[in-house]
């Protein structure tokens, strides 16, 4: 086919609609284990407690992080793909697993200390567990 395959990308801007409206529901978790941390702060001062809500926060960040990997691995792809138009249709699933890998080779632990909602949850928490002394 002259200029390259026409290749429809509608259901993959579908799924990606969907993966971003995943990102609420991270959203959302991270809102509620902060409240249930705080709450144990006020209520019982748990260190215990409090500690296993950090560490959800954390796999929150995570989930979060990797979320946006995938979603950027996928947008990248289809981006490249609509400039080259290539002559055969390439393997979508394979490439957007090639940058995925890519992205999450350079993931480090302490990425996750430094998630704007984590650091924003710890803040709160220093400040509340300073106000419950």
């Amino acid at each position: 086919m002259p200029g390259g395959a026409r290749i429809s990308f509608s259901s993959v801007d579908n799924a990606l609609s969907s993966l971003k409206n995943c990102q609420s529901y991270i959203n959302t978790g991270m809102h509620i284990a902060s409240l249930v941390a705080f709450d144990l702060v006020e209520s019982f001062n748990d260190v215990e407690d409090v500690n296993s809500m950090e560490n959800i926060m954390l796999e929150y960040a995570a989930m979060d992080r990797e979320l946006n990997h995938y979603i950027t691995a996928v947008e990248e792809t289809v981006h490249q793909i609509k400039q080259e138009k290539p002559e055969n249709i390439p393997d979508l699933k394979n490439l957007v697993k090639e940058k995925f890998t890519a992205l999450e080779s350079k993931n480090n632990d302490s990425d996750l200390q430094r998630h704007e909602k984590y650091v924003y949850f710890k803040d709160q928490l220093k400040d509340m567990r300073k106000q419950c002394k």
